[in-house]
């Protein structure tokens, strides 16, 4: 089927008008003409995206109000690999790509820990963090709710001979930490918060086994991912997220569920209505105010995954074997460095230390989600 005439001219008509305005010689009112036809297109081709992005929005976080603790512990303990089973699904690409963020996780441990110091890994999966750490003296304990994954990474520490590291593992609830207050001294979370039905708990249950003056380090679902549009076509998009990296209210578009709903055969019998658990891409400004009220100063936040793994060009990338990961890698050294689009990767990476400062408890309102306590109104998770 033929593109659209408009969708054609969409595309075309704002890398012409650059090429107008910017054309040596171009005359005032040839330039005037051409930007006033840019700022036309941006506005336009912005509203669109705007309407576009906080109705999605909406639809989604209705849609996690589906979700249950029942389904929720039904799908990690029986449906989710380990990531290392998943790089075997994804390809030599995307898991090169997927390492990076463990590459970036470990090496901020390392500027925060001394000999014998306590790292906790909350949904520590295979344990790849502590894979990073293991010419360290240190004590390492990996917490993770599925049992699967749990089982895969002691099976793997078992196997490992000669290093430093003293790894330990447990079963657990990132919402409801089974340590004593100020047990460690770094605490990790990668690729996990966007998971929890209250992430709220799990960021004061942290901020409690912090010893004052340890560090967390977080990754997590980027709300500031760069847009799949061209920025010439697009540029009011891409800055919405760029500054919305500090300016939450500014992001139209922010995700809170996987795509796909539980399946069905892990639901109680009877039910067919289907099922959303969370997957939620986090405002840093917003998570940010969060960690505050929970004592944990953030002294770094960037982000990091250039361009998004479900771009044209990653796509095109993948297939490119080693050509395709030395190019990413220099188009990732690259983003990470221009102003404001450093700030539009995948991933945001936030790192905070514990003070002395913070609430008892999560106050009303200070995480959005549908299963949180709002000001005049009591929730739980079903």
């Amino acid at each position: 089927m033929a593109p659209h005439p408009l969708r054609v001219g969409r595309l075309v008509a704002p890398p012409a008008l650059v090429a107008v305005a910017l054309r040596p010689g171009a005359g005032r009112i040839q330039r005037l003409v051409a930007g006033g036809g840019l700022v036309a297109l941006w506005s336009e081709a912005y509203l669109r995206y705007r309407r576009r992005g906080l109705a999605a929005t909406e639809r989604e976080y209705e849609l996690l109000r589906t979700a249950t603790l029942e389904a929720f512990n039904q799908h990690y303990n029986e449906n989710v690999p380990t990531i290392e089973e998943e790089f075997e699904l994804w390809g030599e690409y995307h898991a090169y790509r997927h390492e990076m963020r463990y590459d970036l996780v470990a090496g901020m441990v390392r500027q925060h820990v001394a000999p014998g110091a306590r790292v906790l890994d909350v949904g520590c999966g295979a344990a790849l963090v502590a894979d990073r750490l293991e010419d360290l003296d240190l004590d390492y304990v990996g917490v993770e709710y599925g049992g699967h994954q749990l089982q895969f990474a002691v099976a793997k520490a078992r196997e490992r001979r000669g290093v430093s590291v003293r790894r330990s593992f447990v079963q657990g609830d990132a919402e409801h930490l089974s340590f004593a207050d100020n047990s460690f001294d770094v605490v990790v979370m990668s690729e996990v918060i966007e998971h929890l039905l209250r992430p709220e708990l799990a960021v004061w249950e942290i901020a409690r086994v912090l010893r004052p003056g340890g560090v967390f380090v977080m990754t997590t679902n980027n709300a500031s991912e760069m847009p799949l549009y061209s920025p010439t076509s697009h540029l009011f998009a891409w800055l919405e997220k760029a500054l919305g990296f500090h300016r939450d209210e500014l992001i139209s578009h922010r995700p809170w569920i996987w795509p796909q709903h539980v399946a069905i055969a892990m639901l109680p019998d009877g039910q067919s209505h289907p099922v959303y658990l969370p997957h939620t891409w986090h405002k840093q400004a917003e998570t940010r105010r969060m960690f505050a009220a929970a004592g944990l100063e953030t002294f770094h936040a960037s982000s990091f995954e250039f361009p998004p793994p479900q771009s044209k060009t990653s796509r095109w990338l993948s297939g490119k074997g080693e050509m395709g990961k030395r190019t990413v890698d220099v188009v990732e050294a690259v983003c990470s460095r221009l102003p404001l689009v450093n700030r539009l990767g995948c991933h945001v990476f936030m790192v905070a230390r514990r003070s002395a400062g913070g609430t008892a408890e999560p106050p009303p309102g200070i995480w959005p989600g549908p299963f949180s306590t709002a000001v005049g109104q009591s929730t739980s998770v079903p």
